[in-house]
């Protein structure tokens, strides 16, 4: 029985002039990348465009790849600005899909469902309000669970700057929350001067 063919073999086939190959890789991390567009803020009908966007990206820049990084660190990377350009040319048009309840691995018990939805919309908004140079690290480091070295990678970063954003952005949002969206602050963390 063959193993499968890491992701560093695709890639050299592909740039070999194998590029049927290609679509294994496609396969392999289409789920990353819908789910990693979505919690970035691309609207879910726009997110499998993103998607395609982001695969041409990687296909016409594969031999740009360095393999001392995992393939997902690089996507991650060019769906998060992918994700974001899209939000820039649709500025316009604020309203977006709102995130999964389903935001950790869990899902909500049937009893919780309405109520985690209502949650799940106003936290989209309040993270909607946080500056783009703040969300996506909070986004890629809270939402995703990567590491700070990863996101730092990801976007291109010094990590003392990601650390710095990171902190900066959850102070930003706990006042959006406490001002605009106080349903959402922990029960006895409410503010009365909301």
């Amino acid at each position: 029985m063959a193993s499968e063919p890491t992701d560093v073999e695709l890639i050299r086939e592909v740039l070999a002039g194998r590029v049927e190959r290609f679509e294994i890789l496609v396969h392999r991390y289409q789920r990353l990348v819908a789910t990693a567009a979505l919690r970035m803020g691309v609207a879910r009908q726009e997110v499998e465009d993103v998607a395609n966007e982001v695969f041409f990206k990687v296909y016409r820049n594969l031999g740009r790849y360095e393999p001392r990084h995992a393939l997902s660190t690089w996507l991650y990377r060019i769906t998060v600005n992918a994700a974001l350009d899209r939000r820039r040319s649709r500025r316009h048009d604020e309203r977006s899909e709102e995130i999964p309840a389903d935001l950790k691995d869990g899902r909500p018990s049937p009893l919780e469902a309405a109520g985690e939805r209502q949650r799940s919309r106003l936290l989209h908004e309040a993270l909607g309000r946080l500056p783009e140079h703040y969300r996506a690290p909070l986004m890629l480091a809270h939402v995703e669970g990567l590491p700070v070295e990863e996101v730092a990678r990801i976007l291109d970063l010094p990590e003392g700057t990601i650390k710095s954003r990171l902190f900066r952005a959850r102070a930003l949002l706990k006042e959006i929350i406490r001002r605009h969206y106080p349903a959402l602050a922990p029960t006895g963390a409410r503010m009365e001067d909301a």
